[in-house]
């Protein structure tokens, strides 16, 4: 029996190592926002994700037509989380879980960690002359059930008004103002829906 018990109490101390080394493999997660964006277009159309806070998540935007990975961002569990996306219709895939082991795995395989697609594909465009056309994703309901809206980009073009310039005169009085022509226009954004 005494020798019995060194040979369990090296058992456990491995084992107990074994489980650390494992959490020790976890990787730092990578900030919250743009992992990759393979397109080469563009990202200007805005994604918004909700989530629950206790696990992270990365979504991965897939060309419906192609199949092709086009754009992966990481999410914070419970965070405020907007990222630009090219244009195009996307198929959505989410990767979620609480242990990053680095861009290649995610989070893994395990009961912690879980992956599923959007049954909807989502179009990012622009609309009429100035509306860019995104989506609000909520992932806070129950399982997999997601809230889809749309979210919509204003943009309106407005120029500088001349602005008078006094310009000293010889004789210090000022006669009438000379004016400036504009040199900035302004693209003015806002969220309209």
């Amino acid at each position: 029996m005494r020798s019995a018990l060194p040979i369990v109490l090296a058992l456990l101390l491995c084992l107990g190592f074994a489980v650390s080394g494992a959490r020790a493999a976890d990787v730092a997660p990578p900030p919250a926002g743009l992992l990759w964006n393979k397109t080469g277009l563009p990202a200007v159309f805005p994604l918004q994700v909700k989530t629950l806070p206790g696990r992270d998540h990365v979504v991965t935007l897939i060309d419906a037509e192609t199949g092709e990975e086009a754009l992966a961002a990481y999410i914070r569990g419970g965070a405020f989380f907007r990222v630009l996306v090219p244009p195009g219709v996307y198929r959505l895939r989410f990767a979620s879980g609480k242990h990053w082991q680095g861009e290649a795995l995610f989070f893994g395989e395990g009961p912690d960690t879980e992956v599923f697609e959007l049954r909807r594909v989502l179009r990012f465009e622009t609309r009429g002359l100035g509306t860019k056309a995104g989506h609000i994703v909520d992932l806070r309901g129950r399982g997999t059930e997601a809230q889809i809206t749309e979210q919509r980009i204003c943009q309106s073009f407005r120029p500088d008004f001349p602005r008078p310039i006094i310009r000293p005169r010889e004789d210090r009085r000022a006669v009438g103002p000379d004016y400036e022509v504009p040199q900035r226009r302004d693209v003015r954004s806002r969220y309209c829906g």
